[in-house]
């Protein structure tokens, strides 16, 4: 990337402070944020060597970089999803959480022109830093945010949200009946796609909702094999010795996938005799 971007957040600084002089950036602040192109793993090395007390100026270039898309970076996709993950990372580990951050990461996943695995990522973290959410207006739009993320039907996302729902279990508004409902539903709902899927099956075993039990056993019989695996699975938690037929037939599959999926779930299952 040429030094455009770098000018442009350096005024943008300067203009945050107050100041009539325009400050650099820290310097590994500038490896983060590609200036003269440094290797992905230098990138991520400088992140993780960022302070935990950063000043304030220094947190809004960061909150800037994340903004940013695949077509302002020159490392990969990944790579730079990666880079901002990890940024998020250091910025919740800081002595004092911003208190923006939730809000910048609801902006970020409302956004659409972001890709759809940033949107995932700000979803993950907006459920992490959920319960330190001191402002009651932003801790309400996050209550929002989570329970409709899981309402997107394709993609990682709505998974990624029913995940966050579930590790909050038990505060307020995360009432575990409605977080086994809506695992079941997202089993059960036809527009939902594989990834929602086979995540929903894992939430039901852990939550003991029983009542997946019918969809797991057709599930486990036939379709993609990472569902028929998840279904295996919820099986051998919740199952009885009555599912052994119908995953011995699995422990036989030539595809070693499903024989491993299998040969679990049977171990469970025995181990509760």
């Amino acid at each position: 990337m040429g030094k455009g971007p770098f000018i442009i957040l350096v005024v943008f600084t300067a203009l945050l402070t107050g100041s009539g002089v325009w400050a650099a950036p820290s310097p590994g602040l500038t490896t983060i944020l590609g200036n003269d192109e440094p290797a992905y793993p230098a990138r991520l090395a400088a992140v993780k060597a960022l302070s935990k007390s950063l000043p304030k100026e220094d947190i809004a270039v960061l909150y800037g970089f994340l903004e940013r898309k695949s077509s302002e970076d020159k490392a990969r996709p990944g790579e730079l999803n990666a880079i901002k993950n990890d940024v998020v990372n250091e910025l919740k580990m800081q002595k004092v959480m911003p208190q923006d951050l939730a809000g910048r990461l609801m902006t970020m996943y409302g956004n659409k022109s972001h890709d759809e695995v940033w949107r995932d990522y700000c979803v993950q973290h907006l459920g992490d830093i959920y319960t330190e959410i001191s402002n009651e207006g932003d801790r309400e739009k996050a209550f929002h945010v989570l329970w409709s993320a899981v309402d997107e039907r394709q993609g990682s996302i709505p998974g990624t949200g029913l995940i966050a729902l579930f590790n909050l279990c038990g505060q307020k508004g995360f009432e575990k009946d409605q977080i086994s409902a809506k695992a079941l539903e997202m089993v059960r709902a036809s527009d939902y796609g594989e990834p929602a899927k086979i995540t929903a099956l894992q939430i039901c075993a852990k939550l003991g909702e029983k009542a997946v039990l019918p969809d797991a056993r057709k599930l486990a019989a036939g379709g993609p094999i990472p569902i028929r695996m998840s279904a295996m699975a919820c099986l051998g938690m919740l199952g009885n010795k009555a599912d052994l037929t119908l995953l011995k037939v699995s422990e036989s599959s030539t595809d070693v996938r499903l024989r491993t999926a299998a040969q679990a779930a049977i171990l469970k299952l025995r181990a509760q005799e």
